[in-house]
């Protein structure tokens, strides 16, 4: 880093510019690609491009990363969407070493304080640490700053699709080109291997809901301010979804919660677990899986989660028992079907939104149970 510097000094550049592509590459580590520029579309084309807040850096800065070849801003990372180009600028492979470096500094200048703010909110180190999700296409953890509800992503999904043997439906835009068998064997092949993490799903679920994504928030929001953590919008290859803000995470600060998390007490773990496998039960055998296909998930997980010591009768008589709730108390759904065959509904459906409702509920008492783990 110090040699870069001296470069760019050695050329006439003033110390803060120097300081600003410092700071920019320390963002780009955290981030990996951060829009930087949205072009708005109209009747009559292009409205214009205006300046993003996710890269508060000049364009000198834009121009040193790029002729040194650590960062891209081609047409390969834009997103084009029908309403607006949206312009990104991505860490290469050759900036990736010394933008870490540079992230690295930053923590070290912010250690103590970081420090202190995990001790501060230590009973957010479970729902930290094991809670991240995961985007490959950055390789980067992040939080929902908004709360999404989600029982289950749907890299999870698809796992548990490939683990129980169910062919999936195609999405109606790929009817056309894929038979569900095909579809099938694409995801059997993608996750068949993959193991079933339940852990990471219950806490990923728990932190979708509106009571973690408050303290969430709050926890991140002072570690935003010294940019340890980043708030960027989701995005995919065709589209961006401003509405759909990202805490991005990198791994250096969840290596700070990792002691606080993995304190955790076994028994309370396993408890949590428990609850969150019935609500995630109860949630697809309303989206149409079969009883035995829920009780072949309940194999699957206490053969791929041994160190829970979980058996397949408890979580039976847990999915079970909350099935009778709601149906007693939300009306919403019947009763189990106690003696209905493998192919059989686990339950009929009454109310699909009231179910809704009641799943969400669950959720949420969820992430309460989460955040007093500690």
């Amino acid at each position: 880093m110090e040699s870069f510097a001296g470069e760019l000094r050695s050329m006439g550049f003033p110390e803060e510019v120097v300081e600003e592509v410092v700071q920019s590459l320390a963002d780009l580590y955290v981030a990996s690609r951060i829009p930087y520029a949205c072009a708005t579309k109209g009747y009559g084309g292009s409205e214009g491009t205006r300046r993003l807040k996710y890269w508060p850096y000049s364009e000198v800065v834009e121009k040193i990363l790029l002729q040194y070849g650590y960062a891209d801003t081609s047409s390969k990372y834009t997103v084009y969407t029908p309403h607006a180009n949206w312009y990104f600028i991505a860490l290469t492979e050759k900036g990736l070493p010394l933008a870490r470096e540079a992230y690295k500094r930053r923590l070290e200048a912010n250690l103590d304080f970081a420090k202190k703010h995990v001790e501060r909110h230590r009973s957010l180190a479970p729902l930290l640490y094991f809670g991240a999700s995961f985007d490959s296409a950055i390789e980067r953890a992040y939080f929902y700053s908004k709360p999404t509800h989600e029982v289950v992503d749907f890299y999870f999904r698809n796992v548990i699709d490939a683990k129980i043997g169910r062919v999936p439906e195609p999405p109606i835009r790929q009817r056309m080109y894929h038979a569900a068998r095909d579809l099938w064997e694409r995801i059997e092949g993608m996750y068949e291997g993959e193991r079933l993490d339940v852990v990471s799903a219950a806490f990923q679920s728990a932190a979708s809901t509106k009571t973690a994504v408050e303290a969430l928030n709050e926890f991140f929001s002072p570690l935003h301010e010294r940019r340890l953590v980043l708030l960027m919008p989701k995005y995919t290859s065709s589209s961006v979804y401003p509405e759909m803000e990202r805490w991005l995470v990198p791994p250096e600060l969840l290596e700070l919660l990792e002691p606080e998390a993995k304190r955790l007490d076994p028994a309370k773990l396993r408890s949590f677990v428990k609850g969150y496998i019935s609500v995630l039960m109860l949630a697809l055998g309303g989206a149409g899986y079969t009883k035995g296909q829920l009780l072949k998930l309940a194999e699957v997980i206490v053969s791929e989660n041994k160190e829970l010591g979980l058996s397949y009768d408890e979580l039976v008589e847990g999915f079970r028992e909350l099935v009778e709730e709601v149906s007693s108390t939300a009306g919403c759904i019947s009763r189990f079907n106690e003696p209905g065959g493998p192919e059989s509904p686990p339950f009929l459906v009454l109310n699909s939104e009231a179910l809704d409702n009641a799943v969400r509920e669950y959720l949420e008492f969820l992430a309460s149970r989460a955040l007093s783990l500690a």
